[in-house]
């Protein structure tokens, strides 16, 4: 009977180890699920080789290369659907590398759509919350009630990090050295610079807003801000080509193109140590595939989507306005724009989502020379 018991007493540890390794396998595959869905993007994107708006467009960027005023790369789509997609000049002059779709491009300020969502991303997860002081997470922040709100709406109203590091030289001395987020947070704790306006008084752009919104970030999570967006936003949307630049990891850049001014290249600054406000390398290709895990609801979910894209500031030149991480606009004839554009150091970027038409239009200039692209130009190229 002893030994009856035994054999029971060994079945039933046999049953609940199988049952806990099913249970841990199920969760495993769970977990590798949500952090994974490019094939669902991917099912999201197609070309459509018919479309006649293909060689208006086209031919629309053939001009402006052939006088000079535009060398990149362009994607054009509607409702997931590739529309024109073409590349135009030269990745690096000097070397004569002509560009391909392949090539990355440093996004400039788009890059704060993705800082954006990459914050959000941990506001739905109830790890940040949108009314969370600067104080917070860095106690010896230098001003006073300066929430995440106001980081992600531009309302904090400071003074602009590329200006108060760069002058006087005895700031940062040494311009040849790498400046990093950790550094200007330090500075601004030793210099105190000017306010623009009290906080939450007034929407004022800023770049400091990001580059602290990503050192909270780090923060938080314990990792490095490129890593963390790499493991949240890129490989689980199947952006493969994209990368967050901080002078440290060049070799991690997938075929990076050279920034001009004209035909000067532009040296890779110091200021480029710093994060979140700019600094994301990607493609076309990629920037589309954000696109669509937006637009599916992949990345943060529909009420939270919704609120960046809702105006935060009073509406400035001719129906501007700018949620948590897009410029908006409101069009008489196209409805509702949700766009960034970016610029710096010879790049030139533009990513503008068209809402109630689900249009994409993705522009990646690397020569800076002559005037930028009007936003309602580039749209109208698709209606």
């Amino acid at each position: 009977m002893f030994f009856n018991a035994r054999i029971i007493l060994f079945f039933l540890i046999v049953l609940l180890s199988t049952s806990c390794a099913e249970e841990h396998i199920s969760a495993t595959n769970e977990e590798k699920e949500i952090l994974n869905f490019s094939e669902k993007v991917q099912e999201n994107i197609d070309t459509n080789l018919y479309d006649k708006r293909n060689r208006f467009i086209e031919n629309y960027f053939q001009q402006r290369h052939k006088i000079k005023l535009f060398n990149g790369n362009i994607l054009f789509a509607e409702k997931g659907q590739i529309i024109a997609q073409k590349s135009y000049g030269m990745a690096h002059f000097r070397n004569k590398e002509e560009l391909t779709g392949e090539h990355s491009f440093q996004l400039a300020s788009v890059s704060k759509t993705i800082t954006a969502i990459a914050t959000l991303k941990l506001v739905e997860k109830g790890i940040l919350h949108l009314n969370d002081s600067i104080q917070q997470f860095f106690p010896n922040f230098p001003y006073k009630g300066m929430d995440i709100h106001q980081l992600l709406s531009h309302r904090t109203g400071m003074s602009q990090y590329t200006h108060f590091c760069d002058r006087p030289d005895s700031i940062w001395p040494d311009k040849t050295k790498t400046i990093s987020n950790k550094d200007v947070l330090e500075i601004m704790e030793q210099i105190v610079p000017l306010q623009n306006y009290p906080p939450n008084k007034r929407y004022y752009y800023c770049n400091t807003n990001y580059l602290i919104l990503a050192s909270i970030i780090e923060k938080v999570t314990d990792q490095k801000f490129g890593d963390y967006v790499k493991d949240n936003i890129f490989t689980p949307s199947g952006m493969t080509s994209s990368c967050i630049y901080d002078r440290t990891n060049q070799d991690e850049l997938i075929k990076p193109v050279q920034g001009y001014e004209n035909r000067i290249p532009w040296e890779d600054v110091y200021l480029n140590g710093c994060v979140g406000d700019k600094n994301v390398y990607s493609t076309t290709g990629d920037l589309l595939k954000f696109d669509r895990a937006l637009n599916l609801n992949l990345l943060i979910n529909d009420s939270l989507k919704q609120l960046a894209f809702s105006p935060k500031n009073k509406t400035f030149k001719g129906n501007q306005n700018y949620g948590y991480g897009f410029r908006l606009k409101d069009h008489k004839e196209y409805g509702k724009i949700v766009y960034h554009t970016g610029w710096w150091k010879g790049f030139r970027s533009y990513f503008i989502k068209v809402i109630d038409k689900d249009q994409t239009i993705i522009v990646l200039n690397n020569v800076k020379r002559g005037r930028f692209f009007n936003i309602n130009e580039l749209i109208s190229l698709l209606n």
